[in-house]
Order: C-alpha cells, then structure tokens, then sequence
C-alpha cells in the first residue's frame, strides 16, 4: 500500500519490516513530538534520519520498539502492529539505543551490563555470559570487568550497543552515535555500523544531524523536520539538494561543498559523497 504524507512524500511499505503508518505523539506539556510521520525500515540497509535538534528525530526512534505509543496512527514490524500486548516480542526485534551511553549503563562491570537483557529474556547465566561476550567482541570491548562509569565516552557508546546486540534485534535503532566523539572514536563508530549491515544482515536507523557521516554510510537519506519527514531518496538525490537542506537548517556534507565549488566542465554521472570518490573524480578530471 503507498500512502503520502502531508509533506507530500509518498511512503510504499511494501517489503518494509518497519512502516510507520501517518503517527502523531504529543507529549504531557503538549509539544508536538512528531505529527503524521510516515517511515520505513527495508532489509539490511543504513538508513540515517537527519535533522536539527527538536525535528523530532529521537521521539521517532523512540516508536519505533514502543518505549513511546502513537497517539494517532500505527507502527508495524515485521507485519505486526505494534501495541502492549506485544511489546516484549518487538523489543527482541528491535534494539534501541539512547544519546546518554549512562543511560544504559547501570550494572557493576561491563558484562554484568551487556549480560542484563539477556538474562531479563529468561537465558541461563552461561547462555546470557555467551551471548555478552560476543557482543562485546562484535564491539571490539576486551576488557569485560571495567566498572562502566570508568570508560570513555566512546567506550560506554560502544558498551551500550553490546548490551542491546547481545539481545539479537534484527533492526537497531542509535541517537546520535558519534555526537561528542572524538574523530578516531567516531571512525570506529562507523566501521561498527556498517559492519552491522554488511556481516550480520541488520537494519540500522541512525538519528544525526551530521551530514558528512550520512553521506559516507547511508543508504537511504529522511529529512527530518517538524515532526515529519519533507523528502527522502538516495544520498546523492537528499545531500546535494542544498535548498532542501538549509529549509530544514542543515548544510551540504563536505564533499559536496568542495565538489560544487571546483566548477566542474561536466558533472560526474555519481557525484562523490566521500573524500575517496572526490579525490577519484579529481584525478580522472586533471589534465
């Protein structure tokens, strides 16, 4: 079925294993969290949801495994709608994890910590210890008896993602995974995510307003505005769109501002969206 928002942006859930069908949320002091919001998730792929602070990109996240329920409209996944009921069984599906790495970190050594959902889904201690230390390897954590308040902030992000991997979603959901990350640490983000995608055939939907780390491991671009999104497309179609961009108070990725301002004869038939292709383009271009 397709259906078009009031941004006019069509939305077909067809093959999607999360659609968000028209939701509105407001929360208790009467803010509008989002407002007939229309998102997919498809199979395997990154999909990054841009925006500025207060779009509503987190309220969204935050539907997507129930930890919030639309006031209006519906969440589906994996052809289920979502409702009490079945909010266990989602939340298996569905990882979701916060901006505030210490918001998820509780528990006195880091695999007291990523063995917690496990254990809360009935495993055996050994079972939950297994599945923790996979994670944590996944993550590329060695040290598993840190207290977790004594990590870096890079690390407790990385820790938090163990614990909400060692659950086994299919799809999960990250706020701002880089926000106030160093660069070396941001990479490692990165790699993590794609990683996620490319080896263990998970969804990822990020929530950032970066748009240069949109632009290196996105597969699909939604521009988050207001509480709904205005456009979404390929990366090359929604990054280089800048007039689309700034409506929404974001600006061109990097690579996108130095390739408009080389004034190129003709244009590449794939612009470049990362520092590789524009250095490729570049030297297929130099006399």
């Amino acid at each position: 079925m397709t259906r078009t928002d009031q941004a006019g942006v069509c939305h077909d859930d067809k093959g999607a294993i999360i659609h968000v069908d028209c939701v509105s949320h407001k929360y208790p002091d009467g803010t509008q969290g989002i407002h007939n919001m229309c998102f997919s998730v498809y199979p395997k792929e990154i999909v990054a949801l841009c925006g500025p602070n207060g779009a509503g990109k987190s309220t969204l996240l935050e539907h997507l495994n129930g930890l919030m329920m639309p006031d209006v409209g519906r969440v589906r996944v994996f052809g289920e709608n979502l409702c009490k009921d079945n909010l266990s069984a989602i939340r298996k599906l569905v990882g979701l994890v916060f901006q505030d790495a210490d918001s998820q970190l509780f528990s006195p050594t880091v695999i007291d910590d990523v063995m917690f959902g496990p254990l809360n889904l009935g495993l055996s201690a050994e079972e939950a210890r297994k599945r923790a230390e996979r994670a944590l390897e996944v993550v590329g954590i060695t040290d598993a008896q840190k207290v977790p308040h004594n990590l870096s902030g890079g690390q407790k992000r990385l820790v938090a993602i163990a614990g909400v991997l060692a659950m086994q979603p299919r799809i999960l959901a990250v706020d701002e995974p880089t926000g106030d990350l160093d660069p070396s640490n941001a990479m490692k983000m990165e790699r993590l995510l794609v990683s996620l995608r490319d080896e263990h055939g998970m969804s990822v939907v990020i929530a950032l307003h970066d748009m240069n780390m949109a632009a290196r491991i996105a597969d699909r671009v939604c521009v988050v505005k207001k509480g709904g999104i205005i456009a979404e497309g390929k990366p090359v179609d929604i990054l280089y769109n800048e007039a689309l961009l700034a409506s929404a108070g974001l600006e061109l990725p990097t690579v996108a501002r130095i390739y408009r301002n080389l004034r190129l004869k003709e244009e590449a038939a794939d612009p470049p969206l990362t520092i590789e292709q524009l250095m490729d383009v570049i030297e297929r271009r130099s006399p």
